[in-house]
Order: structure tokens, then C-alpha cells, then sequence
């Protein structure tokens, strides 16, 4: 697939070097093309470098043949320079600029300049921090106010009155600057008017896959029915169908690693909440773990089980132009851990535990050497090679002896990073439980429950700032102490 043949080089890469290199390019996958066959850079830089990382090739403006390129890019872009990248690019190609002058007109003096250049489909986003000083977090779609709103109101609590007095005056100026157009900088994403030639597919794709500019078009037409019908997925899955004439998306690059994926928050025109997320890769090895949490869902939705929701479904898990997309219904919520406090602690460790129950259900108990050898001696093999040789080897002969004498154990399913920044507390006070990528469908039970209470005694006890988690831990498993009390 085009993933892997484009980015086959740069796994020799430092691992910082290539997070920052591809989060700067972070906005490619609004387009529905991250990985460019052919692109021309306007620009030099940090931005210029992480172009050529993502793109089969990257030619300099002079080099650019008409029609032959899939990206143009382009900070600042005068009338020449949007002339130039119009006809540079193939039909259905993108052009993603960056706007950092007040001067040009705020959103729609940018739409005006690129329509006027022949461009379509334009949609402007402000992102944060600004990727031209550090790696952003989320690109918000400045002309869809319900992505806004929504995105205001599920931002965690400031932890005192000072920071969220402080947090509602930036975000009153940074309205008051969007009303006058001074709201900076806009990332804009715009196409070429498509055209009734026939683009030839890249070599490399299979049946599903298509050339950039009809793959991008396909998959919104499909994107649009997906949301209207409401049908679309798997037989057993649905979403309410949508009146709405357009959608627009939440782009969420948060996460430190190269690896972490990248989540599409998809809204109509008509509804304050998404309708659906869409998850995408940032790297080919991210690739499995996207599969992994498709299948892992789709057999917890076959399991219909009664009485615990939070779970999302999936809508859909497909590849286009070499990029695999995860659609699944949107669960909103706030993450638990921004909610956890001193007086709810027991009735949140409480919830979790009845919701892993929930979960289980009744299962019959399987003898221990129908599950050994996938559950527990892999993880003691590996956790040996990685640890043996600054442990005590008689405390891991022990504990290996200890495992050993497990009876009959039911098998239940795992979810395997049931943590609190992976959790959420929906609107109605139940729980939301998101990625699914690790998770384990016949596991070993009361794992992740031991998990979950461990996580919520370092966030409570400030463990997490402090990087004091013996104490934290220690004080977890005497019976005596506040979090103790609970766990036991």
C-alpha cells in the first residue's frame, strides 16, 4: 500500500526527529490524502522537510510540470504563487496553505483569493499551538460554530477559579478576533476543480484503492450517504440518518508518539454533537493496532450485551488511496480524570468495577491449560528478557510458581488500557469507554479492574505530577489508607 512504500525510509529516523517531522504535516489528513505521490512546496523549513517525509516525491515550484502534482503548499501565498499551485496540480488535487497577516481578510478574504485562483471546496481551520512554533494539538473548522461550541464545552475544567477565569478570557478575545477576522493563523485546505479526464490509478493499489483525486471524492460521496442513510456499515450497525447538506470535521493530533493515531471528529451542519469519529493512522505501524480495535469492537457488538452501553460501534473500517479509515459512532463525554476528586473517588471506582462486570458477564471458568500458554507464559517470557537482569531472580521464580497453581479461570473480555484518560463520563453520568486497539476478547478477568484502580489511586494521590508511584501504589494496597479502603 502507498503507506508503507512512502514512508519505508523514515523509520531511520530518531523517534523525535520523525514525531516532529510528522506532526508538523499534520493537516494531510484533512484532505483525505496523507500520502502524496507527487507534491510541490512554496515553502522551506521544518515544513518543507516534512513534505518530502510524506510525499513519494517533492518537486520544487520551477520543477512542477502542469497537472502532475497530488499537494501544493504554500505559506503566505500571493496571486502568482496560487496561480502557480492551481496549475501544477493534477484535477482533485489539494492546496494547503498557511495564513499568518491579518491584511488578507480573515476567512473569507482567503476563500475569495483561492476561489478567484479556481480552487473549490475550501475550508479554513485554526489550529493550536501554532504549527509553525510547535506541534498542534487540534484543528478546529473556524467556520462551523457547532464544532466550535462543542469543543468549548467538552474542554477539561482548569483545576483552580484563576486558570478557568484565565481560560475564559483567551477564549472571549480569540471569539472577539474570529468576528473581526483577525483570528490567526488559518490553515486552509482547498481542491482543483475536478475534471471529466480519467486519472489512471497508482500502481501499488488494490481493488479498493483508486488514484488521490477520485479515491478523496469517493470517499466523501460515501461519508455524505454514511451520515444521510445512516446505514452504511456493517448490517448490524446504524446511525440516525441526517438531513444535513454539509459536514465538517474536528481534526484531534494529540498524543507524544509518532505513533499514536490520528481522530477525525465528523459534525453535520444541523447537530451540536459529532455524528460519527474517524481514526487514521500517522504511521504504518499504527496500521494493526486500527485493525486490531475494528475486530475487537465488532465482537463485542456480536456478544449484544444487555444493559451496559458506552461501547462505541463501528460504522465502518475501510482503505482508501492507501490510507485505512476507522469510522465508529461518537460517544461524548469528559475524561474521568479531570472529574476525579477526593469525595467521588469510591462512587467512581465503584461505577468502573460494575461496568467490567457488565462487561464479563457470565462466563464458564476454562482449565488453565486451554489459556497458559496465550495469556501468561508470553508475558512472563517477555517480561523477563526486558527485566531479568536488574530483578530478583528468586521474587520471579516465586512469582512464576504462584501463577502456576491458578485454577479454572472464567475468560472474559480484556480492554487492556481501561485507564482513566481512556474513559469518559457521559452527559447522563454513565461511563464511555474508547480505544479498543489492545484489547483481548477472551482474557483473564480482574485485570483490567486492577489496572483501572491502580491508575485512578496515581492520579488522586497526584502521582502522576509528582512521579511518586511507589508511595502512591504502596499506600493502595494497605487496607488502611484512603484509596486502600477502596481497592481492597
Amino acid at each position: 500500500m502507498r503507506l508503507g512504500s512512502v514512508m519505508a525510509s523514515d523509520k531511520e529516523l530518531p523517534e523525535k526527529t520523525r514525531n516532529k517531522l510528522l506532526r508538523r504535516v499534520d493537516w494531510r489528513f484533512l484532505s483525505l490524502n496523507p500520502w502524496p505521490l507527487t507534491s510541490v512546496c512554496y515553502a522551506g523549513g521544518l515544513l518543507k522537510e516534512a513534505v518530502e517525509l510524506v510525499s513519494g516525491r517533492t518537486l520544487a515550484p520551477g520543477e512542477a510540470s502542469s497537472g502532475t502534482c497530488d499537494l501544493a503548499v504554500a505559506i503566505n501565498p500571493d496571486k502568482a504563487t496560487l496561480g502557480s499551485a492551481w496549475n501544477a496540480l493534477r484535477p482533485g488535487g489539494s492546496c494547503y496553505t498557511e495564513w499568518y497577516s491579518p491584511l488578507v481578510g480573515g476567512p473569507k478574504g482567503i476563500r475569495r483569493n483561492l476561489v478567484t485562483a479556481g480552487f473549490e471546496e475550501v475550508s479554513c481551520y485554526w489550529p493550536w499551538p501554532w504549527p509553525s512554533r510547535a506541534s498542534s494539538q487540534f484543528w478546529l473548522p473556524i467556520e462551523a460554530p457547532n464544532a466550535l461550541r462543542y469543543f468549548l464545552a467538552n474542554r477539561p475544567k482548569p483545576a483552580s477559579p484563576g486558570r478557568y477565569l484565565l481560560r475564559l478570557m483567551l477564549w472571549t478575545i480569540w471569539q472577539l478576533s474570529r468576528w473581526a477576522n483577525l483570528a490567526l493563523p488559518l490553515c486552509v485546505l482547498a481542491r482543483k476543480m475536478e475534471s471529466k479526464i480519467e486519472i489512471a490509478a497508482p500502481t501499488g493499489l488494490n481493488n479498493e484503492q483508486t488514484a488521490y483525486g477520485e479515491s478523496s471524492k469517493d470517499f466523501k460521496s460515501y461519508l455524505a450517504a454514511t451520515l444521510k442513510s445512516g446505514r452504511l456499515g456493517p448490517e448490524d450497525t446504524s446511525i440516525a440518518p441526517s438531513t444535513a447538506r454539509s459536514f465538517s470535521c474536528l481534526l484531534l493530533t494529540g498524543g507524544r508518539r509518532s505513533i499514536n493515531k490520528v481522530v477525525g471528529l465528523v459534525f453535520t451542519d444541523e447537530e451540536e454533537q459529532p455524528r460519527l469519529v474517524i481514526k487514521m493512522p500517522r504511521v504504518p505501524e499504527a496500521v494493526s493496532a486500527l485493525r486490531r480495535e475494528a475486530a475487537a469492537l465488532q465482537a463485542v457488538q456480536l456478544q449484544r450485551l444487555e444493559g451496559i452501553s458506552g461501547i462505541p460501534q463501528v460504522i465502518f473500517c475501510k482503505e482508501y488511496a492507501g490510507l485505512l479509515l476507522l469510522g465508529e459512532t461518537a460517544l461524548t463525554g469528559l475524561p474521568l480524570f479531570t472529574q476525579l476528586t477526593a469525595a467521588n473517588y469510591r462512587e467512581l471506582a465503584l461505577k468502573a468495577t460494575d461496568w467490567l462486570a457488565g462487561l464479563a458477564g457470565k462466563q464458564p471458568s476454562r482449565p488453565l491449560e486451554s489459556w497458559w500458554n496465550r495469556l501468561v507464559a508470553p508475558v512472563l517470557v517477555d517480561f523477563e528478557a526486558g527485566f531479568g537482569s536488574v530483578i530478583d531472580q528468586a521474587r520471579l521464580a516465586e512469582t512464576m510458581q504462584i501463577l502456576s497453581t491458578l485454577g479454572p479461570l472464567p475468560l472474559v473480555c480484556e480492554q487492556r488500557d481501561f485507564s482513566p484518560w481512556n474513559i469518559m463520563i457521559a452527559p447522563d453520568g454513565n461511563l464511555v469507554v474508547l480505544d479498543w486497539e489492545s484489547a483481548e476478547i477472551e482474557g483473564l478477568p480482574a485485570m483490567d479492574l486492577i489496572y483501572f484502580q491502580t491508575y485512578l489511586s496515581f492520579f488522586l494521590d497526584g502521582a502522576m505530577e509528582s512521579g511518586r508511584y511507589r508511595e502512591s501504589y504502596r499506600a493502595l494496597l494497605d487496607p488502611v489508607t484512603r484509596t486502600g479502603r477502596v481497592f481492597k
